[in-house]
């Protein structure tokens, strides 16, 4: 009997009480999970594999457990998602544009307004399509988990409130290293530079941009509301995040193993998007009670309109997976 329908889809009553039944199944191998991430503990993503190795644990009498490599401590995303696919770590959790090069289709998410909403984005990506491309990673050697919410990107300035795409004309955007995002904001009027994250706050003291684009949280904690004051949720970018385990690892395991840790994850995913969207809150509410202005009243229609070059120039091979997933209600 299959507990789960599919990796990332929110598992039913009678699954659980299914599951439940078999954790009195004969108890097989120790298993200590090591899991990376780039982010400290504390952070939503950290403490969702915090919660996921809780449930383990309880679940299995502390036979399983999860050991977490936060901060970097294994390398960067890169590192850690190599160290996952030849079994020297069984988990991490990355960002999709890493995976990019093992299914491609998954640098469709970089597009501009991919997904209409955070709604349409968790039905998408906890539906067919998502599931489809997380299987799609076992010929990478990865064993797809679930997606994580890491926010939706906005533009902030020091020059005035964007209130409409004409007001990013001739500004001096910070963005990510990738031609996409370059083009994006390009494609606003405004004139998109890529630097690194690490020099963006002098970049905007000093006025080598003007702006930058990013989500509540990485507005709030870095403190850029100091030097680029007006906050606008365009919400342009949606690019969930994933966490992974090694195939190797995955095909040594007990059925009941590898259910019990797609359950978890399950949950994990429901624990993350929980923290993330209080943590977003927390960040605006902050920014807010600092006197900063952000903008919530605003039509996305013209910046929709404006992009659209970018995706047909950028999306033309993910004509159909664009399509479908536009058509997720």
């Amino acid at each position: 009997m299959t507990i789960f329908s599919l990796p990332g889809v929110r598992h039913t009553l009678a699954a659980s009480l299914v599951a439940g039944s078999m954790l009195s199944a004969p108890a097989v191998h120790a298993l200590d999970i090591k899991s990376s991430d780039v982010h400290p503990m504390g952070y939503p993503t950290t403490d969702a594999i915090e919660h996921m190795g809780n449930l383990l644990n309880s679940w299995t009498s502390g036979r399983m457990n999860i050991k977490i490599f936060h901060s970097m401590q294994l390398g960067g995303e890169k590192e850690a998602l190599e160290q996952v696919q030849v079994g020297a770590l069984e988990m991490t959790r990355v960002s999709v544009g890493v995976v990019g090069p093992i299914v491609g289709e998954f640098d469709a998410f970089n597009l501009p307004y991919f997904f209409k909403s955070v709604e349409h984005m968790h039905k998408v990506v906890d539906g067919e399509i998502g599931t489809e491309l997380l299987n799609k990673l076992e010929k990478g050697g990865l064993i797809g988990l679930g997606y994580m919410d890491a926010g939706s990107r906005s533009f902030y300035n020091n020059v005035r409130p964007v209130k409409s795409f004409e007001d990013l004309k001739g500004m001096k955007i910070r963005v990510m290293q990738n031609p996409i995002f370059i083009e994006m904001v390009n494609s606003m009027g405004g004139n998109g530079l890529p630097i690194s994250f690490s020099e963006l706050y002098t970049s905007l003291q000093t006025g080598v941009v003007d702006g930058a684009e990013n989500n509540p949280p990485s507005y709030e904690s870095g403190k850029h509301y100091e030097v680029a004051k007006y906050y606008t949720l365009t919400e342009h970018l949606m690019v969930p995040e994933i966490f992974v385990f090694s195939k190797k690892v995955w095909d040594t395991l007990s059925p009941l193993d590898q259910q019990l840790i797609r359950k978890a994850s399950v949950l994990a995913v429901e624990k993350q998007r929980e923290l993330w969207a209080a943590r977003e809150q927390r960040s605006l509410a902050a920014v807010k009670a600092l006197g900063y202005e952000v903008v919530t009243d605003i039509d996305k229609e013209p910046f929709i309109k404006a992009t659209e070059p970018v995706r047909m120039k950028f999306g033309e091979k993910y004509a159909d997976l664009i399509k479908r997933a536009a058509a997720v209600k």
